[in-house]
């Protein structure tokens, strides 16, 4: 890709995509920089990647057209108002900040800059994410092209209408906290009934990978998979009764629910 990035911020978000675009030969090392406070992170980038990087994220904009925002949602503000006056039209702003419209990053960033909303998730942090990507009108074919193949870099890219960011983050946002709680829950059941934890986990880790991937692959939906693994009288069958009776169903909904709505929140703040 023949264009320049500046990722500002280095934490973990902001890393893995910088791995993912210098070891998949993306961008060159060299035409990424990274603008991050915290020296350690500086250095351990620098030493890794080969990338440049730079403690004053006022050297963004002026190295490149495409600058990656990888803070906090709680840092937009003061980030808005050391930028605002070195952005233009020809500034293109990619934001993983978790629930902040295009708007109010627009609004944030003295609004010349263009603005793409992208919902990534923790498992970009191995190369297996998923982004949930919104595109302005203002944002041209070839702009789309060059952020999809920046996202690619951590996993595959859906393009989304910018009203159902709640539901995402939501989704795959918060659902690997979810899932990890599933798998606590199954390792711990799975030590109460006499196995031993390392043995637990691997079981459990191992059985929810390949049921994902079984999943992706399979032409059928969840609930009718559901089925051919329940053999009637057989052990899924019991385990799965326990579940119904607990309205896991329900649980799950309003799990969704709750999160969804507490993104919808942060977003209006």
């Amino acid at each position: 890709m023949d264009e320049r990035i500046a990722v500002i911020g280095g934490g973990n978000m902001g890393s893995a995509l910088v791995g993912g675009l210098v070891v998949k030969k993306i961008v060159p090392p060299g035409d990424v920089l990274v603008c991050e406070i915290d020296a350690n992170r500086r250095e351990r980038l620098r030493e890794t990647y080969g990338v440049q990087v730079s403690e004053s994220l006022e050297d963004a904009p002026g190295f490149a057209k495409i600058l990656l925002l990888a803070v906090k949602p709680m840092h937009l503000t003061e980030v808005g108002n050391r930028l605002r006056d070195r952005l233009s039209k020809e500034h293109l702003v990619v934001s993983i900040l978790a629930g902040q419209s295009r708007a109010k990053l627009s609004q944030a960033l003295g609004g010349a800059a263009r603005m793409v909303r992208v919902m990534p998730n923790l498992p970009a942090q191995v190369g297996a994410g998923i982004s949930a990507v919104t595109f302005g009108e203002e944002v041209d074919c070839n702009q789309r092209a060059i952020v999809n193949e920046i996202l690619s870099a951590v996993g595959p890219v859906v393009e989304i209408e910018e009203e159902l960011q709640d539901a995402v983050t939501a989704v795959s946002g918060s659902g690997p906290g979810f899932l990890f709680q599933l798998a606590s829950h199954l390792i711990e059941a799975a030590k109460a009934v006499h196995l031993p934890e390392p043995v637990a986990r691997r079981l459990v880790v191992q059985t929810m990978l390949g049921t994902a991937r079984f999943l992706e692959q399979s032409t059928d939906n969840a609930a009718d998979l559901v089925k051919k693994v329940a053999t009637p009288g057989g052990t899924t069958e019991a385990g799965l009764k326990v579940l119904q009776q607990a309205d896991l169903e329900g649980i799950i909904r309003e799990t969704i629910r709750a999160a969804t709505e507490r993104s919808k929140e942060l977003g209006r703040k």
